[in-house]
């Protein structure tokens, strides 16, 4: 029986990945580097530092220490994805009550900031139901490494086998498998990912074989 559901942030509360391009997009016109599709996807489930220090070693006649350009990756992207305007994903808000209702301990496992996701779950009105959240802030190694779903596994104070990970990106998905759970590869986002490592891939929440 499944007791837990970690869910990843971004790809699977909020359709952020677009948002995340079109800021990273900005950043670089002002070097008049174009956008790198290729980092993008490579990066995507990781940290911001991640992504940054990748573009900055392909692309040296940026001339910014990583500390720079990150804190202005922030700049860029949060444009975008602190807009109050933000939807969440189609079914989530049915989901996420469902599943607490029934006593199963949700969390979040995001390579984001704290800041960040939290004002995703207060903007969809989602917040109460969760029982915490492990973000970019509270790891070391970002991921496909397993550590933050491994924080994960203890903050719920269950087998990993009665627990259930929703990722829609590659290397969420390795990080959550390396970490002994199952994974529910997501695809609705507009940028739809690699998923096909995942134990099951889905569209709509409901659709969850495992759940049902």
């Amino acid at each position: 029986m499944i007791k837990g559901i970690v869910f990843d942030c971004d790809g699977v509360i909020v359709d952020s990945e677009p948002y995340f391009a079109r800021g990273i997009a900005d950043q670089l016109a002002v070097y008049g580097i174009p956008f790198d599709e290729e980092i993008f996807e490579k990066a995507t489930g990781g940290t911001a530092s991640l992504m940054c220090e990748m573009l900055l070693n392909k692309y040296p006649e940026i001339n910014q220490s990583l500390e720079d350009f990150t804190k202005d990756f922030y700049v860029y992207t949060d444009r975008y994805l602190m807009s109050d305007e933000l939807e969440p994903m189609p079914g989530l808000a049915e989901f996420v009550k469902e599943n607490h209702e029934k006593d199963i301990k949700l969390i979040v496992a995001s390579s984001s900031p704290r800041y960040y996701v939290e004002h995703k779950l207060k903007l969809f009105k989602i917040m109460e139901y969760f029982d915490d959240i492990v973000c970019g802030d509270d790891i070391s190694h970002t991921k496909p490494h397993p550590e933050i779903y491994l924080k994960a596994i203890e903050k719920m104070g269950y087998k990993a086998e009665e627990i259930i990970a929703i990722e829609d990106s590659t290397n969420g998905i390795k990080s959550a498998q390396s970490a002994g759970l199952y994974c529910v590869g997501f695809k609705y986002s507009e940028i739809v990912q690699d998923t096909h490592e995942a134990d099951e891939e889905v569209k709509y929440f409901k659709d969850i074989k495992i759940l049902k």
